[in-house]
């Protein structure tokens, strides 16, 4: 079942983009490209590097670490948030369980918008610095 939505909502969704208004998520959203998966194609590989974020548009995909089904996910749901920014190597395979559409929102094409838009990156970097406090709260200083 698709989700159906524009890919501004979807974007709205993703946490690293919480905090940005309709105008910057639309601008984001101009980068989306849509990309197609048949069901048991890995689309992203564990110890390769990272380059984007994926939004699960229509169908499903396991998430797979060390040998081990560790989440599934479904339409609306997205992964490679963090690499869409640092492109760093990728922690877990990704593969599609059926036929899978991703909306799909790479760094190389990112990357020029934050360097112009400092209000974007500000509220980007605000989004990560909360989800830094959140996984760290004894290491505060």
């Amino acid at each position: 079942m698709a989700v159906k939505t524009d890919p501004t909502e979807s974007l709205r969704r993703v946490p690293l983009f919480a905090g940005l208004d309709r105008k910057e998520l639309e601008m984001l959203g101009k980068l989306i490209k849509e990309q197609r998966y048949q069901a048991g194609t890995t689309i992203v590989k564990s110890g390769a590097g990272g380059h984007g974020l994926y939004i699960v548009r229509e169908g499903n995909v396991a998430v797979i670490r060390d040998g081990q089904r560790v989440a599934s996910m479904g339409p609306g749901q997205f992964f490679g948030e963090i690499s869409v920014l640092d492109g760093g190597l990728r922690t877990a395979d990704v593969q599609a369980e059926s036929d899978t559409v991703c909306l799909t929102l790479v760094s190389w094409e990112v990357k020029p918008l934050l360097m112009d838009n400092a209000s974007i990156t500000y509220k980007m970097l605000l989004e990560m610095v909360k989800r830094l406090r959140a996984q760290a709260p004894d290491e505060r200083h």
